[in-house]
């Protein structure tokens, strides 16, 4: 039988109903949710109408798609959907194709905990295993821990929620620090303080000592408003010596999943923080049972690194590649993936549906690979 054969009734062992995706998407529902990681890559067309589509780049997001329309009109408790489709991506590897096949399974509507998440990567290891893989290596991350140290660390909302989304982006965190301090010490720093009608006034000076006047569409009043928001963003903002030494110290952690649990109490307690004891604990239990898997299956106990994964961004939880090795290049070429967003089916609905979600999935053509010595 095919490696893809024995992923489908490897996956088919944990129940469920096998699903058929369509192929078709709209091209904003991908582009919005897929992250910087696809975003580039999906290929998308423009009907006749002007509509534009997309190719869908992965399985989860219809397959999520099509749970919310079960779910809108259905009184539905826990599912599971399987499936084994095609997939489109420009590659970013010259060896990879355009078109390739994925197998995987999705599960709605389950408890959100530690016992779900380790079912899951026991799914997908097996199925790992079914297709012939006997040794591989592992790279697991949480996305739920960068935010919840955010919230720890007691920062103001908005700029809360401005860490937040810049951690998604590679170097974000340091480009939103950076940027809120030069409106501080800016022009939006010189002006912080004064009310909107003194804003205008001074702009309407500099336009009148410089005879500069706007160009394009932006108006002078939409240059005063623009400096009214970032001025009291910029004035607002502070970082303390404490917050600034735990965001590099957790975004620069890399360790043995195993030393992960530790490393994130250390910075916990380093920085004082409150709130965090529940969410360490469970991260603690699975990180120990799932570095135990990866090394009896794998023969290696896996790395955690806090930045691994956010480039996906509807996930929101934890996530998980397994690569033939430790290579630059094998680690390009995940042969399985999975992970949690719960958040998701809420985000396609705007909030008229939700339910906890996860998923994983084994890529044949890589696995072949893998086996045949080439990665």
């Amino acid at each position: 039988m095919s490696v893809a054969s024995l992923a489908v009734e490897a996956f088919a062992a944990q129940g469920g109903e096998f699903v058929e995706p369509p192929i078709l998407m709209e091209a904003a529902i991908p582009l919005e949710l897929s992250g910087e990681a696809v975003r580039n890559r999906i290929c998308t067309f423009t009907d006749a109408q002007g509509r534009e589509w997309a190719l869908r780049p992965d399985l989860t997001l219809p397959v999520a798609i099509a749970e919310l329309e079960h779910r809108r009109t259905e009184a539905l408790g826990e599912t599971t959907r399987r499936y084994k489709g095609r997939v489109f991506r420009l590659p970013s590897l010259d060896s990879e194709p355009v078109e390739y096949e994925q197998i995987g399974l999705e599960r709605f509507g389950a408890p959100r905990g530690v016992d779900e998440d380790v079912w899951l990567f026991e799914s997908v290891i097996a199925a790992c295993q079914a297709g012939g893989v006997k040794t591989g290596f592992a790279s697991f991350g949480d996305l739920s821990i960068f935010p919840a140290f955010v919230d720890a660390l007691g920062f103001a909302d908005d700029i809360a929620s401005g860490l937040k989304r810049a951690f998604r982006q590679e170097g974000g965190v340091k480009a939103y620090i950076e940027g809120q301090e030069r409106n501080r010490s800016g022009l939006a720093g010189r002006v912080a303080g004064m009310s909107a009608d003194e804003i205008s006034a001074f702009v309407d000076d500099i336009f009148a000592m410089t005879g500069i006047r706007p160009v394009g569409e932006r108006g002078g009043d939409e240059i005063v408003q623009r400096l009214v928001e970032r001025s009291k963003s910029g004035a607002a903002f502070s970082i303390s010596k404490v917050q600034s030494d735990t965001l590099n110290a957790l975004l620069t952690l890399d360790l043995k999943l195993a030393d992960a649990p530790d490393a994130l109490a250390s910075l916990a307690e380093a920085a004082k923080l409150n709130g965090l004891e529940d969410q360490l604990a469970r991260f603690a239990e699975r990180a120990k049972r799932l570095a135990e898997i990866s090394e009896t299956v794998l023969g290696q106990p896996g790395r955690f690194a806090t930045r691994f994964g956010r480039r996906f961004t509807y996930y929101d939880g934890l996530v998980f590649e397994i690569a033939a090795h430790e290579s630059e290049m094998a680690m390009k070429r995940p042969f399985a993936a999975g992970g949690r967003y719960d958040s998701l089916l809420s985000a396609l609905s705007q909030g008229d549906v939700s339910a906890t979600a996860l998923g994983g999935i084994i890529i044949p053509h890589r696995v072949s690979r893998t086996l045949g010595g080439d990665e």
